[in-house]
């Protein structure tokens, strides 16, 4: 993917780091989150941090918060393109670093 980058095409990947509809609470306030959202959703964004690919596509040995985040992987796996397209060591910066209804989390990112 890295090589694509290098000829100017725009990689954009869609979904979210926490993804469980089945624990949805629409009536919580906003930013709001269970705990096993908030951990699996900044364990994620170290991971990102520190360029660890591996750690990435390797999110399921997180147990059960990985378990209750990504209940299917379809909205977890388009990070791993984007993720694999940064050069290492390359700066990343997080935008939308919210919650919806406790189980959704809109973390981004933006690789420079």
């Amino acid at each position: 993917m890295r090589q694509f980058r290098d000829l100017g095409v725009l990689i954009v990947a869609s979904g979210n780091i926490v993804h469980n509809l089945r624990t949805m609470r629409r009536d919580a306030p906003a930013d709001q989150a269970y705990d096993w959202a908030i951990e699996f959703d900044r364990e994620i964004a170290d991971r990102i941090g520190r360029g660890d690919a591996d750690g990435l596509a390797d999110f399921q040995a997180l147990g059960e918060p990985a378990r209750l985040a990504q209940p299917s992987d379809e909205h977890y796996l388009p990070l791993l393109y984007a993720a694999g397209a940064a050069a290492p060591g390359e700066p990343v910066r997080f935008f939308n670093e919210r919650f919806q209804a406790m189980s959704i989390s809109m973390r981004s990112a933006i690789w420079d």
